[in-house]
């Protein structure tokens, strides 16, 4: 004859109380795995973290867009950097077109450094490596807003369209 399982209130059945966390002691075992975990990490503390430079460091937002035209936007985004990384990028971004001019460090911790452009395409999902670059982010800074000088200009008088061509890289 089978055994009759009278459960308490705030209990569980004997049958089903069994298992890896169900008892103190695999409530126990779980902590005391923590802790040596834990103690095996003590010299990776914040201490052994350092800091890096990046765009965000470097470069106001707000004071660029006081020289951005209308519809325009620049503020800071992080993307991948290569095939794990994270870096802090500028995106200038064309609201109505939905169109980007981003700029990317070439070395991750040096904004300051050599600077690649990328054209972004929202409206098609595109992104392209542009085939130019700057030596320096002042340079860089100086090429986006001549950029973007010319785009307004190609916009004058024909709306959200864009210029036939336009998305072509060697037109950017």
């Amino acid at each position: 004859m089978e055994e009759s399982i009278e459960p308490t209130r705030g209990s569980l059945p004997t049958e089903r109380s069994s298992g890896r966390f169900a008892s103190p002691d695999g409530l126990r075992d779980l902590v005391e795995r923590l802790l040596d975990w834990l103690r095996s990490r003590r010299g990776s503390d914040l201490n052994a973290v350092s800091t890096a430079t990046t765009m965000r460091n470097v470069v106001d937002a707000d004071a660029l867009a006081d020289r951005m035209p209308p519809k325009w936007e620049v503020g800071h985004d992080v993307v991948t950097y290569g095939s794990d990384c994270l870096t802090d990028v500028l995106v200038f971004r064309h609201t109505p077109t939905r169109q980007e001019l981003v700029v990317m460090p070439e070395r991750n911790t040096r904004p300051e450094g050599e600077i690649s452009f990328y054209h972004t395409d929202r409206n098609r999902g595109v992104r392209h490596l542009l085939s130019i670059g700057a030596d320096s982010l002042t340079a860089a800074l100086s090429y986006v807003l001549d950029r973007i000088d010319r785009f307004e200009q190609l916009f004058a008088g024909r709306g959200t369209e864009l210029p036939s061509g336009y998305t072509d890289s060697s037109e950017l």
